[in-house]
């Protein structure tokens, strides 16, 4: 008898929290939502993260506010985003930089990049073009190779961040190729020297691309998407000029401080895949370079796991030192 009593209070204990997550989830949100962006106003991920907030707030029928936090290469948002109560009223736009690459690249980070946040869905990958100025006498990526290969670091590239950096060091290693690191502190002046030929080479996102290599300033010599980019239907993909294993791109992600109840991830990931569905939103994104992907929390969680640790293989073989 007392162990059918005891078994019967188990399972209304389970019916009582299964129908108060079910209750949570329904009335969530009461209150306006935090939207946490590790970048500053008018940046890419800015934009993203507007469109997204726009759409959020229609459909969740509460103010989703846009809180900038840059610096310190997304840690200081990060940080934030980790101390933030686990209420599902704070989210954050995350970026593979952040979470794939920073742990490789910083001895301590204020945060555990798997542990400390909860994962909501995917947004999607800006995919990236091999560029060279048109001085440079190479026409194809395989010409490029060649040249870089019987002059090693005598040919540069540029880059003001993190992703264009060791995506152009993953280049590097794949084809056997050695190319000089110039560093800058943002990507426009970069851009500005590769254009007047202080640099040979960059790794520049497709959407700022386009108009650079339709103008003739720039040769595109391949881009790194699995399919040609719509834009630019002359360039070929990395597979197509010779190197089939290197698709890369930045991928961007939404998460929240770790412990948030499940039913309001799952409720958020529901949002996100609307969102990501809809044609007008498709269109912008895709006008970026940028393409949409949604996914559920846990296969957000099981890439990110296998994208730190492709990261921390590319830093160590390009012998990039940590901060």
């Amino acid at each position: 008898m007392a162990r059918k009593i005891l078994m019967s209070c188990v399972l209304l204990a389970v019916a009582m929290a299964s129908t108060s997550g079910l209750a949570l989830a329904q009335s969530y949100p009461t209150k306006p939502i935090r939207f946490i962006v590790t970048q500053g106003p008018g940046g890419a991920s800015d934009i993203y993260a507007r469109l997204i907030a726009q759409k959020l707030s229609e459909s969740l029928g509460q103010q989703v506010l846009v809180d900038n936090r840059p610096g310190a290469e997304g840690i200081i948002g990060m940080d934030a985003t980790a101390k933030a109560a686990p209420d599902g009223y704070t989210i954050v736009l995350t970026a593979s930089s952040v979470l794939a690459m920073n742990p490789s690249l910083y001895k301590k980070l204020p945060y555990d990049p798997v542990r400390d946040f909860d994962p909501i869905s995917l947004l999607g990958s800006v995919f990236y073009a091999i560029v060279v100025h048109p001085s440079v006498p190479a026409n194809s990526l395989k010409d490029f190779v060649t040249l870089a290969k019987a002059k090693p670091n005598q040919l540069n590239y540029g880059s003001g961040g993190t992703v264009a950096h060791i995506g152009t060091e993953l280049f590097n290693l794949e084809t056997g190729i050695r190319l000089t690191y110039v560093p800058y502190k943002s990507n426009p002046p970069a851009l500005t020297d590769l254009l007047a030929g202080q640099l040979d080479m960059m790794l520049l996102p497709l959407g700022g691309a386009v108009r650079h290599v339709q103008s003739g300033k720039l040769k595109a010599l391949a881009v790194t998407s699995p399919k040609r980019f719509p834009q630019l239907p002359d360039t070929p993909t990395m597979a197509e000029a010779g190197v089939p294993d290197l698709v890369f791109s930045a991928w961007v992600a939404i998460h929240a401080p770790a412990g948030v109840p499940k039913e309001i991830l799952q409720k958020l990931n529901a949002e996100m895949t609307k969102i990501l569905s809809m044609p007008d939103v498709i269109e912008r994104f895709r006008s970026m370079g940028f393409e949409p992907q949604s996914s559920s929390p846990e296969q957000l969680a099981a890439f990110t796991k296998s994208e730190i640790a492709k990261y921390a293989k590319v830093i160590k073989n390009a012998g990039i030192s940590q901060e």
